[in-house]
């Protein structure tokens, strides 16, 4: 099973182009901390640097990089450090604005930044987002190793420059085929030992694992049988599973069904029906690791009829 995409499904993922400017030097623009994602295009603006609030060391980006901030920290990016703050900019998802379109000279469209945001309607969506640093940094020659990255961002720079009828919803769909492209272009670039979830995903047999857990969350997995499907011994995979993704197998389990559990009390299913989907013997059982993981009682939640992070 393809556990990214599974857990993607469960993202409710939301892109949107809020912003553009063209970038004439010398130019810096600071960007405010937000809720949602923040991610930029950077056209061809002769280089410049970024720098990530609370981080001293700046980091050099260059023509046709693309960078997402999985947290919405604050940063700033300029031609020269020491150019002049030119406009301090608010990114972020608003589903009620409707797109006008950025018209520009093609010169103009060569030189332009286009700045946008992804809505996570789940923002405690599992360990995906918890693996993520505080900037991914995609340079343009790593992007042009991937056909359908480099295709998907110029999809976005020509329908932004050019809006036509239907723009917004073809706008709102490549945003969102973007960032699966950069979660995947990034976790391909990296190289050398990494823990975390995204890591995990690159070891065939704690993927493997992963998979089978994603697929069939709702049998009573036990820790030799997962390391008897991937073939390792019990001790070998209990350790290299809770190195790379950070809790052990059956925690790990629990987690997915609570998330998932959170997607399923937005329907109108029955509490009990939900516990049996899940693998829970009883409503008791699964109210009792529901409340442990989440805070409160399925019922609870349901009232409250909003998303509660599941990563505590």
């Amino acid at each position: 099973m393809d556990v990214l995409t599974d857990v993607l499904n469960t993202l409710e993922l939301k892109g949107w182009i809020s912003a553009r400017r063209v970038l004439v030097p010398p130019w810096r623009y600071a960007f405010a901390a937000s809720q949602d994602m923040i991610f930029h295009l950077l056209g061809s603006f002769g280089g410049g640097y970024l720098t990530l609030a609370g981080d001293p060391t700046p980091l050099r980006v260059e023509d046709g990089a693309v960078l997402l901030f999985p947290f919405g920290h604050a940063h700033s990016i300029g031609d020269q450090l020491t150019s002049p703050l030119i406009q301090v900019l608010h990114v972020n998802y608003d589903a009620q604005k409707h797109y006008q379109g950025f018209p520009e000279t093609a010169e103009e469209a060569k030189r332009a930044v286009l700045c946008g945001a992804f809505h996570v309607e789940h923002p405690g969506a599992f360990p995906l987002l918890h693996s993520l640093p505080k900037v991914i940094h995609i340079p343009a020659e790593q992007g042009r190793t991937d056909q359908g990255f480099r295709e998907i961002v110029q999809l976005i720079a020509r329908e932004a420059a050019a809006p036509r009828l239907g723009t917004e919803v073809m706008l709102r769909r490549f945003t969102e085929l973007l960032f699966i492209h950069i979660i995947r272009v990034w976790v391909e670039q990296q190289a050398g030992p990494a823990t975390g979830w995204l890591a995990a995903l690159r070891d065939p047999s704690i993927s493997k694992a992963l998979g089978l857990l994603h697929q069939s969350p709702e049998r009573g997995w036990k820790v030799e049988e997962l390391a008897a499907a991937v073939g390792l011994s019990r001790a070998v995979f209990s350790a290299r599973f809770t190195r790379l993704v950070g809790e052990p197998p059956i925690k790990y389990l629990t987690r997915w069904r609570m998330h998932r559990a959170t997607r399923l009390l937005q329907n109108n299913i029955e509490v009990e029906k939900i516990a049996e989907l899940l693998g829970y013997e009883s409503e008791v059982a699964f109210h009792k690791a529901f409340k442990r993981e989440v805070g409160m009682p399925p019922v609870r939640y349901r009232k409250l009829g909003k998303p509660v992070s599941t990563t505590q």
